[in-house]
């Protein structure tokens, strides 16, 4: 009987019931509200993350900007040594570049220092012309080891490119033709190193007033 009572109570109470149900969503809520406490921290840590990863690739860079900036600093003083040391050589190069000639010629000129002495004791004159002209064969053959050999003149034709004309001269010969040199030439490999100084044939002048 008192079951039924308590249940008849109920049904005449309705305000009893809402403020049940209230009450209950009001703890849902305040659960509800506790859960979105838990979970806001974790949120603001997701959203700091690339933050963290951008200064991380920051601190990445720059680090392999000094290294390469350090690797750059010694290039360059390496690249600086390579060109004192090559402008060295350069100018050890255009100084003591005729080094190994001049050494070639001491020997001919020690022959020449001896047949100096000895035509000065000498009695006759023929060991004297023959120890000049070894040491001028000695100084020729120098000087085509290194490249310079002499310039045919006489009995050629008149080039310009090689000759240089002191002067003409009546002869037997035709023409524009050297008849005689005044001082050789000569060449080093194929440039003109000094020209042949040579005395030109004019022909004869009966010739050349027949001529004209």
């Amino acid at each position: 009987m008192s079951e039924k009572k308590h249940s008849h109570d109920e049904k005449r109470n309705p305000e009893t019931l809402q403020a049940g149900k209230g009450n209950g969503e009001a703890g849902e809520g305040k659960a509800g509200g506790k859960t979105g406490e838990i979970e806001g921290p974790a949120d603001e840590k997701l959203e700091q993350d690339p933050v963290e990863k951008i200064q991380a690739q920051l601190e990445e860079k720059t680090r392999e900007a000094a290294e390469n900036f350090d690797k750059w600093l010694r290039l360059r003083a390496e690249f600086e040594n390579f060109k004192r040391r090559v402008q060295k050589e350069k100018s050890d190069m255009i100084r003591f570049g005729n080094e190994s000639l001049l050494q070639a010629t001491l020997p001919a000129l020690d022959n020449l220092a001896r047949a100096i002495e000895q035509g000065k004791s000498a009695k006759e004159i023929d060991a004297l012309l023959e120890g000049v002209e070894m040491t001028h064969r000695q100084f020729l053959s120098i000087l085509e080891k290194y490249g310079v050999t002499p310039i045919q003149a006489v009995g050629d034709i008149f080039n310009p490119e090689k000759h240089e004309a002191l002067a003409q001269e009546e002869s037997e010969e035709e023409p524009n033709r050297v008849i005689a040199e005044v001082e050789k030439g000569y060449l080093f490999h194929d440039r003109l190193l000094r020209p042949a100084k040579v005395i030109v044939s004019k022909g004869k002048t009966h010739q050349k007033i027949k001529g004209t």
